[in-house]
């Protein structure tokens, strides 16, 4: 007994023995693997510490995590993960087009997908054998659709009707749902924010539909969201298992801008006959003379430096491509857009699924139908620029170079004109800090404020800012302001120094807000100054509006000044000083001392001066809220109507016409002029451009009630008659070849023998906004 439990005591302690080696080992083993482990985490705090040190030094963290980031999330950020999309996948659940009996729709389970042919192969849930391969345009994933994604237009499939269980050739088949093809004709909203859709099947039985089913009815009503499918997108489809974005590091293969547009908005597709469709009614030969061309768009943002495309060939796997390689998509919308499958999935495409950053524009007519459709569900609420007409053009332009800097800070953009400089052209800014042409904006208020050509400026024609000078280097108002800041000392208000570019929408009011704050006005008159806009808006508004100390130095080289409003005003309401025959440096300062003298007795006389009072019943002369005027409605024949509001970002008024008529209610401030007789016969000279009236229109049953046609247009001669009245003639500042309609009783190329309380004036840009801001109570 004693001997066995020695050795069975002794076998227990070398199995304790080997238990220890065993654990001994696991701990050395551990021990390596702890070490092993620190030797990783030291070797990646290194690696993110010399991470964080690159961070720290690079310029632009935004593009160094999008060059450092991994190929999988670049992708990702690029295109969206396919369970977001409308995109039928393996295993899912469809609705199909049944190929045996055409236009008809049943359910069914994906099977597989060729991407060469664009087919599905599918297994019937009715285990029908027949009918199996389906075009990818006629299958829907059977899920309920996005509301943003179906509007007026919208070709969707939609239940009607059922079929009964059955058995043929020995296969039973399950009963369900009949689904067809259809139209979304209206949408309303129910009080409680519900969606309502009508519509009617897309086919007939011409179209070898069956159309004797039980339950069929050729438009359907009172449907929801949920009563429908949508097919996919044809760019979705072609992206299906894309491993790559097939981009690049190749610069030249990659674009700020991709343009997309229908061609039946192109005046230049259309008259080298590359529309095949009929053209829309609206379309007189007149009016593609006065649209804006999206072909002529992309042309001048080519000009202006930016990287453009188009693709004009409906090869849609380049669309794919060329889409995922643009960093801007801008829509040219539009009825006919909207109403385009290519134009529409295109838009649905970058918007959706791509997220590439949208750029709405508006071309054609002035009809708004597209917001209805799903293009306009996509974009309700973003601002879209109006390329309403020719006219507006270069404007627009501006904006929409404005807009595409917003998105892209580092693009440099060439040879935009500003709005509230004329013609000059230079770089756009993006800097709010800085001037229009690249300076460091000057801040705080002036005392003398500067009104010019650019065009009378050698120095303009030295940076290349102006392609001509009318003058010399002695009459350089940008040299006469240096001279007069130092010998008066007071602060200057310039727009090469003050302007900030940045703020291109604000530009008026910060020329507005620079004229108010200062104590005298000097303004640079010259047969260019007279003929600008511009400059005619400023000196008007500080004589006029602001009852400002004005003094005027006549520049250029020509006379023609004299006859115009601007001139009659200079004449005979200001101190002026004529420096057309300055040619030497002893003749300026010469003539410096006389105008230093003549500012500074003016801005002495206090008691010349009353700034207006905003307490007034009226200080500036602008239409607003309530006013009555005549305003533009469409192809350049104004009319009768009531200002109810007023929009500063677009400089724009609403109105309500006299006759009823709800369309073209929105119009441009430069269209809309207060229906009253204006104060002083100053306000007009040769040249200046006018509302005048000629033509009846008569009313019309449920519409309107008839009145006074007015149209635009400049004065010729001015004359008094025999019992000194001042008469008027003229002519029409537009014609056919502008889209105008002259085919109306009464029409006459010319126009006179008018009186002063026939004619009315458009407000200039700043009267419009310091009044609209007075009545409406805009902020600055």
């Amino acid at each position: 007994m004693g001997t066995t439990m020695s050795r069975s005591s002794n076998s227990s302690i070398r199995k304790s023995n080997k238990l220890l080696d065993e654990k001994d080992e696991k701990i050395k083993e551990l021990e390596k693997e702890i070490k092993t482990l620190k030797k990783e985490n030291e070797s990646l705090k290194n690696k993110i510490e010399d991470l964080e040190n690159k961070l720290d030094s690079h310029d632009d963290m935004a593009a160094f995590m999008e060059n450092s980031a991994p190929e999988k999330i670049k992708k990702q950020e690029r295109v969206k993960d396919l369970n977001d999309r409308n995109l039928p996948q393996i295993g899912d659940h469809v609705v199909s087009m049944w190929s045996v009996s055409q236009w008809q729709y049943f359910t069914a389970t994906v099977k597989s997908f060729d991407k060469t042919d664009l087919k599905y192969l599918i297994d019937w849930d009715d285990k029908d054998p027949t009918g199996r391969n389906v075009d990818y345009f006629n299958l829907a994933l059977d899920s309920v659709p996005s509301v943003q994604d179906i509007g007026v237009g919208s070709t969707v499939l939609f239940h009607q009707g059922t079929y009964s269980s059955t058995e043929i050739h020995g296969v039973s088949r399950s009963g369900g749902l009949r689904w067809h093809q259809g139209i979304v004709d209206n949408v309303t909203t129910t009080t409680n924010g519900a969606k309502l859709y009508e519509g009617r099947h897309t086919k007939t039985a011409q179209d070898g539909k069956w159309v004797t089913y039980k339950g069929y009815s050729y438009q359907f009503t009172g449907y929801s969201i949920e009563d429908f499918r949508l097919p996919p997108n044809v760019f979705d489809v072609l992206s299906m298992d894309d491993d790559d974005d097939s981009d690049d590091d190749d610069d030249d293969e990659h674009y700020d801008v991709y343009i997309s547009y229908s061609k039946i908005n192109s005046p230049s597709a259309i008259k080298n006959k590359e529309v095949s469709e009929d053209l829309p009614p609206s379309y007189e030969e007149a009016v593609l003379e006065s649209i804006c061309d999206p072909r002529k768009i992309a042309s001048n943002l080519r000009e202006k430096g930016v990287k453009v495309v188009m693709v004009e060939e409906e090869e849609y796997l380049k669309i794919v491509t060329t889409l995922k390689k643009s960093k801007i998509f801008i829509a040219c919308l539009s009825d006919e857009y909207a109403s385009n499958n290519r134009c529409r999935m295109e838009f649905q495409y970058a918007k959706k699924t791509l997220k590439i950053p949208v750029v709405p524009l508006v071309v054609g007519t002035d009809s708004f139908q597209w917001q209805m459709t799903v293009v306009g569900l996509l974009i309700a609420g973003d601002l879209y620029i109006h390329f309403k007409n020719k006219q507006v053009e270069e404007a627009k332009m501006t904006e929409l170079c404005r807009a595409l800097q917003n998105f892209l800070p580092k693009l440099r953009i060439s040879d935009v004109q500003h709005l509230a400089t004329g013609d000059a052209r230079m770089e756009l800014q993006n800097d709010p800090n800085k001037s229009i042409t690249g300076k460091p904006a000057i801040q705080g208020k002036s005392e003398m404020f500067f009104s010019y050509c650019w065009s009378n400026s050698h120095d303009a024609l030295k940076r290349k800012e102006v392609s001509s000078l009318a003058g010399n280097r002695w009459s350089d108002p940008r040299a006469i302001l240096k001279k007069l800041s130092k010998s008066t000392g007071m602060k200057s208000w310039m727009d090469v120094d003050r302007l900030r570019g940045a703020d291109e929408m604000g530009l008026f009011g910060q020329i507005a807000t620079g004229m108010g704050d200062s104590k005298i006005v000097i303004s640079c008159v010259s047969s260019e100054y007279a003929e600008s806009d511009n400059c005619r808006m400023e000196i008007q508004f500080a004589v006029k509006s602001l009852n400002k100390p004005t003094i005027a130095l006549i520049v250029g080289d020509s006379d023609t000044w004299k006859s115009t409003s601007v001139g009659k005003m200079v004449q005979q309401q200001l101190t002026y000083f004529n420096l057309q025959q300055i040619n030497d440096e002893t003749k300026l300062n010469s003539k410096i001392k006389e105008i230093t003298k003549a500012i500074m007795d003016r801005v002495g006389e206090k008691s010349k001066y009353i700034a207006p009072s905003l307490e007034e019943e009226r200080v500036f002369t602008a239409p607003v809220y309530g006013d009555h005027v005549v305003c533009l409605h469409q192809n350049w024949a104004y009319f009768m109507a009531t200002v109810i509001a007023f929009d500063e970002s677009s400089m724009s008024y609403t109105v309500d016409w006299d006759d009823g008529d709800p369309s073209g209610r929105v119009q441009s401030y430069q269209d809309v002029a207060l229906d009253a007789v204006l104060s002083s016969e100053n306000e007009i000279g040769l040249g200046t451009t006018v509302l005048f009236p000629q033509g009846s229109y008569a009313g019309t049953e449920g519409n309107n009630i008839g009145g006074v046609r007015y149209h635009q247009g400049k004065i010729t001669n001015i004359y008094k008659d025999s019992s000194d009245i001042t008469r008027y003639d003229g002519v029409h500042t537009k014609d056919s070849n502008d889209g105008k309609w002259v085919s109306f009783r009464g029409f006459d190329d010319n126009f006179d023998n008018l009186e002063l309380g026939d004619l009315r004036l458009s407000p200039n840009a700043m009267d419009a906004l310091m009044a609209c801001r007075q009545a409406f109570q805009l902020e600055e």
